[in-house]
């Protein structure tokens, strides 16, 4: 599963650039400031979303839902940074669903973005026993057989 003219960029709420301005105590979105006064962190954000072709959001399940962190993230931007743009959704549990209805509520939520997602998801039950902590397959995981399950979301988004 390669797709050498893609270039991927992990943007991690616990990025040291990033993380300080979702600290604030008080909510504030990046087009609630006038032009160019942003954070930085909120800033640069902003420009990364802007540029994208398209978007892979990963998402551990919470209460059935999407992770709160993801969403507060996602909610410090205006939709038309989003809008027209592809998605695929990926989801992980602990526990036999594998995030799948955090997956759903998903849906939605990147549809209201206007980055409307694919229709294949990935849904990873029991992660633990898929990868380690570095995100690397485990040794005892069938690794081609995990591949051509991602293979199916990731074609539709670069498709």
């Amino acid at each position: 599963m390669a797709y050498p003219d893609i270039e991927i960029e992990l943007i991690d709420p616990l990025d040291p650039i990033i993380k300080p301005v979702f600290e604030q105590a008080v909510f504030k979105s990046q087009f609630s400031y006038a032009q160019g006064k942003a954070p930085v962190g909120l800033e640069q954000l902003a420009e990364k979303i802007s540029l994208a072709d398209g978007y892979v959001m990963i998402s551990p399940e919470y209460n059935h839902s999407l992770s709160p962190a993801l969403a507060h993230l996602l909610n410090h931007f205006g939709s038309s940074r989003f809008a027209f743009k592809p998605s695929a959704i990926v989801t992980y549990s602990a526990g036999q669903w594998g995030g799948m209805r955090a997956g759903v509520g998903m849906r939605t939520f990147l549809a209201e973005l206007g980055c409307l997602p694919v229709s294949a998801m990935v849904h990873l039950p029991h992660a633990q026993n898929v990868f380690d902590e570095q995100g690397q397959f485990l040794p005892n995981v069938d690794v081609n057989a995990w591949q051509g399950y991602f293979g199916r979301t990731f074609s539709q988004l670069v498709w």
